[in-house]
């Protein structure tokens, strides 16, 4: 089973790691502020940008895992990033587009008078339903096929896996952020407060790990349902 610590492990074990994610959080650091100070004009325009990028930083990250490539962390070619961000963007518009709306139809056909109750059977419908892009990305980041994106088979042989690991995968996530950043975060609340822009900042750098190391962990899940798979089919093709 895709395992956390070992996302956690490669990802963090590899030389330059943490500058280039701090390299990263700069640009998302400054998204933040663009946004508290309601500045959405030119947030709508640098963010559009940085989001891109950062999407295709994910995705290389993410191949690179499956590639078996020395370096997991992509350096800083912005055009590669753009075209795989441009190119993901692509391969996931419909399964997202799908889930959102299915997602939103579904949870409108819940009717439970308990709050607490309600909550956990929506919880459940977006989990659930957002296996489908999960399952979509893990099939894409094989090749960075676009066409691979619309494999309906290869999607639903990754379904079950995809609903059960990325569930697991938001608990792990959340209890990781909590215990790590949440020292630091207590930490400068005693003795220095939250209204500075370094604690702001730190909190930016952990996004961008957690970024990471989940692409990392997807990586990881689509080598577990595929790589089997298609080692069958080269040794059948062989003879």
């Amino acid at each position: 089973m895709a395992s956390l610590k070992e996302a956690y492990d490669s990802t963090i074990g590899e030389s330059f790691t943490g500058l280039k994610l701090l390299i990263w959080a700069i640009p998302l650091y400054f998204c933040r502020e663009l946004y508290l100070e309601n500045n959405f004009v030119f947030l709508t325009f640098f963010g559009g940008i940085f989001g891109l990028l950062l999407i295709g930083f994910l995705t290389e990250s993410a191949f690179n895992t499956v590639d078996k490539k020395p370096e997991l962390i992509p350096g800083l070619n912005l055009l590669s990033m753009a075209w795989t961000g441009f190119k993901t963007i692509l391969a996931m518009g419909i399964s997202v587009t799908i889930a959102y709306f299915l997602g939103q139809y579904l949870v409108g056909l819940i009717k439970i008078s308990d709050p607490t109750l309600k909550m956990t059977a929506d919880i459940f419908v977006w989990l659930l339903i957002s296996a489908l892009p999960v399952s979509t990305y893990i099939v894409f980041i094989r090749r960075l096929n676009v066409f691979e994106a619309f494999n309906l088979k290869k999607i639903f042989i990754a379904y079950g896996d995809a609903f059960m690991t990325f569930s697991y995968l938001i608990v792990k996530l959340y209890i990781f952020a909590f215990l790590i950043i949440g020292f630091i975060t207590y930490m400068f609340w005693l003795f220095v407060g939250l209204d500075n822009a370094l604690i702001n900042f730190i909190w930016c750098i952990a996004v961008m790990y957690n970024l990471t190391i989940a692409a990392n962990y997807l990586a990881q899940l689509s080598e577990e349902v595929f790589a089997f798979r298609e080692n069958e089919q080269g040794k059948k093709s062989t003879h």
